[in-house]
Formats: C-alpha cells, structure tokens, sequence
C-alpha cells in the first residue's frame, strides 16, 4: 500500500512533436513501470522545429494522454536561448556550456518573458489545452521572469527543488532528480550523482524525477530510471499541479514541505 506521508512527481520534459517519438518510446517505459499520472511538460515551439497546434498526430497523442490523467504543463516557448551574450566567463560557461543554450528564460526581461510565455499559452489553448503549470527550460528563470509570473493566467511554477504557487508565499520543497545525456562523461557520472543525491533527500515528503524525451536511448540510463523508480515505488504518485490543491489523505502532511518565508528559487 503506498505510504500516503511521501509522495512522488514523475514529469517528462522537452514534449514536442520533434520528440514525440522518444516520448512514445519513454511514456511506454513508465506505463510498464506503472507510473502514472505525468507532467507532460511541452514546448510550444521546440528549437523553431513547428507549432504543437499545427500538429495533429501530436496533438491527439497528448489528448489521449491527458484523459488517462497526465498534466499538460508550459515549458518555456521555443526551449533556446537566443538573449544577447551577458559579459564574464562564469555567465557564458552557465548559458554555453553547462545548460547548451538551452536556458530560455535564463536572461529575459520581464516584459519579454511574459510576451513569451503569454504566446505559449496562446498556443496550448489553441491546441485544446489549460495549463495551470510552468516550467522554464533548465529551471532557469531570470528576476524578471519571476516578477512576470506573478500577473500571468497561471498558478504555479517549479524550480529544480521547489513547487512555487503563484501570488503566495509558500514554497513546497520537492528535490528533482534528473541525468544528462549530453556527452559520455555526463552520462557516466549521472548514476552515481543521481544515487548520491536520493540518498540524501530520500526522507523528503516530495521528490521529483524529471526524465527527458532521449534518457531511454541509452541502455545505462534507462537502467538508472528503473532502478531509482523502484526505489520510490511506495510513494504516492500526484503531478506537481495536484500539489498545489491535495487530494484527500495527500494534504495532512504537506505542511512538512511547505515553508512560508519566501526565497527566491535557486537558479538551476
């Protein structure tokens, strides 16, 4: 019976129609782990590659998800960043180098995050879709995204180690666990990191595991998953959006994650 003080948040990232088939190929992974619900967190326009709404094939792939109970959630618009070059190598080795680029929100202002972000809503709910949730690529998210957020049609937001509720002071510490596939040596030392890390936040109420559309391409990281997964197998399974508003039996003991003084989110 799974032990309702400690819950699980299984998401997976970069959902577009340029990765649908590795998401086909991951979401069967997890449905043969009995893993489910999910975030589906899509990009609205991945790397410029095509609309989600412009896609039927995609778009009725993830409202057959979404019936069985998966959350659509906003992440980012087109994934890259394309901000002008900051100054300093610390600044150039963040946004070149650790994330490839692919920090979206990492630098905007706040007038053009929420340009950015109102457009990607624009296309979800074209696409039939209410997203409640954002995610900005890497969890990366300027001051100015931040402030952004708090005037936008949503009501929560997530970092790497935290759920946000929009216009509230609470936030609800969830730890993610995530791997990168960019190159061997992020890929060899993924396993250990990731055990590492569980070990020291297996007694959170929260956690998170955050997989991306090629983890399953790699026999060692799939191997990873199924062995971490298992591990957390007597966790509750909720979206990060049903953290936000618990379930009966769910809410009793989340005043264990919740902290009230506001922070702001850690950067990655």
């Amino acid at each position: 019976m799974p032990d309702r003080r400690s819950l699980l948040c299984v998401s997976l990232h970069d959902v577009a129609p340029a990765t649908l088939d590795d998401c086909r190929d991951t979401l069967a992974f997890l449905d043969s782990m009995r893993v489910s619900p999910v975030a589906l967190l899509v990009v609205p326009d991945y790397h410029g590659l095509g609309r989600v709404d412009k896609d039927a094939g995609f778009c009725r792939f993830l409202r057959e998800r979404a019936d069985r109970g998966d959350e659509i959630v906003l992440h980012g618009f087109c994934h890259q960043d394309i901000a002008r070059p900051g100054h300093g190598l610390r600044d150039w080795l963040e946004r070149r180098v650790v994330t490839a680029s692919e920090g979206e929100f990492s630098r905007l202002s706040g007038d053009i995050a929420r340009l950015r972000i109102l457009r990607g809503l624009a296309v979800l709910r074209a696409a039939g879709w209410q997203p409640e949730g954002f995610v900005a690529p890497e969890w990366l998210m300027s001051p100015g995204t931040q402030d952004a957020l708090e005037s936008l049609p949503l009501k929560y937001c997530a970092t790497r180690d935290f759920v946000l509720p929009i216009g509230s002071d609470r936030r609800i510490s969830a730890p993610s666990l995530v791997v990168s596939t960019r190159g061997i040596w992020r890929r060899g030392l993924s396993p250990v990191w990731n055990q590492l890390r569980l070990a020291r936040r297996l007694a959170s109420p929260v956690i998170r595991v955050a997989l991306h559309p090629r983890d399953i391409r790699h026999g060692a990281i799939e191997s990873l998953w199924r062995r971490l997964l298992g591990q957390l197998a007597t966790r509750s399974l909720v979206t990060e959006g049903q953290l936000i508003r618990p379930a009966p039996g769910v809410g009793d003991f989340m005043s264990a994650a919740v902290r009230a003084r506001r922070v702001a989110p850690s950067p990655s």
